[in-house]
């Protein structure tokens, strides 16, 4: 036996302790693990590569070359440019660049416009892991909703295990009927099935949390089991929760940020009615068998030098640039109208929220009233029975009047605190389960 102990506390020792997963670690898992927020991540990084791409582009271009070539007959020396009638071997070497000088301040601009994208992408990760972190805290409010219903249907299967026992002792003392025995044993298993169907909710939406947040199959996930205490927060004013979205969200943001990048592509398409002015320069060297120079002094002598300029004037473009220019207004106003749909859409998901927390705490205390008189009735009903004052139909109404009031006041207490934190995640504030 000694022995027996000493190995089950070894046991325990080298054995981990399953983590336990509070509402804190799933939205922090999630922000970091979601594959729609990996994403905006690397659409982040994408944008800031090109940000980065864009400022380079106001950098020279050079490039080399060389070439090697034998011709025949009557043909114009690639080195010397004489007309010549023999073989000719021939190697040319150069070293070129381009540079845009000025193109209207349009490079100057598209830098202007990429950083600006690549902030906007911060605000497109920022709504991914809103989106994420809603999710979560619903599916997490909902697991422990289902976890109550537990506690409940065990509540009920415990008390009908008793009125069971009672209702045989009944029987064999020829109290009651073979009828009103099986009555109870029906309800009995009834109770035992509820309890079953509640467990297995529980699990199956402890799943799709798993699921949610994308952990591997292997994982043994398990919640922080806590109950939503039944305190009520106050419902806050629906206008101050507007005015803090408006500042905390990035759903309206992003439009503001559209809106600057548009204007800038505005600015970007005006530039094509402007001229542009690029530089070159070259350095090129050869080598031709039509020249009695060694190699190498040819390469030396052959050395030659060009830079130019080049100014492009824009007369007509077929008014492509008008229709440009037109269209990227288009673009502005058609911005703006839809930040005034997602202004109607946010104010209205605020509002629903809002007016759904006021209906669920006032069903809430409502609904407590009810639900605790009927389980002071069925706990009554329950002594009445076991003296023989009730019947078993009247007992069994009893606990199903019970068991309808806990399970509504079950639901509004969580719809309640569902939408008092839908209204604290509005106003920026940290997300509970309790």
């Amino acid at each position: 036996m000694q022995k027996y102990l000493i190995l089950t506390l070894f046991i325990g020792i080298i054995t981990p302790a399953q983590k336990v997963w509070t509402l804190g670690d799933c939205l922090d898992y999630a922000v970091k693990n979601n594959i729609t927020v990996k994403k905006t991540v690397l659409d982040k990084t994408t944008a800031s590569l090109n940000y980065q791409q864009q400022k380079n582009n106001k950098l020279p271009t050079v490039y080399g070359s060389a070439s090697l070539g034998v011709t025949n007959g009557s043909s114009i020396d690639p080195i010397t440019s004489s007309f010549l009638n023999q073989n000719i071997l021939s190697n040319s070497f150069g070293l070129s660049g381009n540079m845009t000088i000025y193109q209207g301040n349009k490079l100057n601009l598209q830098i202007e416009q990429n950083r600006m994208i690549l902030d906007q992408s911060a605000l497109y990760q920022k709504q991914a892991e809103n989106n994420i972190v809603l999710n979560v805290l619903n599916s997490y409010l909902q697991a422990l909703y289902y976890y109550e219903g537990i506690e409940s249907a065990k509540y009920t299967a415990n008390s009908s295990a008793q009125e069971l026992k009672l209702t045989e002792t009944k029987y064999k003392n020829e109290a009651i009927s073979k009828l009103e025995l099986a009555d109870v044993e029906t309800q009995n298993a009834q109770n035992l099935y509820t309890v079953v169907n509640a467990e297995n909710l529980y699990n199956q939406q402890v799943l799709k949390l798993k699921q949610l947040l994308e952990l591997d199959p292997s994982v043994d996930f398990q919640i922080e089991k806590i109950k939503l205490s039944d305190a009520m927060d106050a419902v806050p004013d629906k206008q101050e929760v507007f005015s803090q979205a408006i500042e905390n969200l990035p759903d309206l943001k992003i439009y503001d940020s559209q809106n600057e990048i548009l204007t800038k592509a505005l600015e970007i398409t005006k530039t094509g009615y402007k001229p542009t002015l690029s530089a070159t320069a070259g350095f090129n060297t050869g080598y031709t068998t039509t020249q009695d120079y060694s190699y190498f002094n040819q390469v030396k002598n052959n050395f030659n030098k060009s830079v130019g300029l080049s100014l492009n004037v824009p007369i007509f473009s077929k008014k492509q640039n008008d229709t440009n220019v037109k269209l990227a207004q288009i673009n502005i106003e058609q911005n703006k109208l839809d930040k005034i749909s997602a202004s109607k859409t946010l104010y209205s998901s605020i509002e629903t929220a809002w007016q759904n927390a006021i209906a669920n705490q006032a069903q809430q205390k409502a609904s407590k009233v009810a639900r605790d008189n009927a389980k002071l009735s069925y706990d009554l009903a329950g002594k009445k029975y076991e003296f023989g004052g009730l019947t078993t139909t009247e007992l069994a109404v009893s606990r199903n009047t019970y068991l309808t009031n806990e399970q509504t006041y079950l639901q509004s207490k969580y719809m309640s605190a569902l939408y008092t934190q839908l209204l604290n995640f509005y106003q920026g504030k940290a997300l509970t389960a309790d």
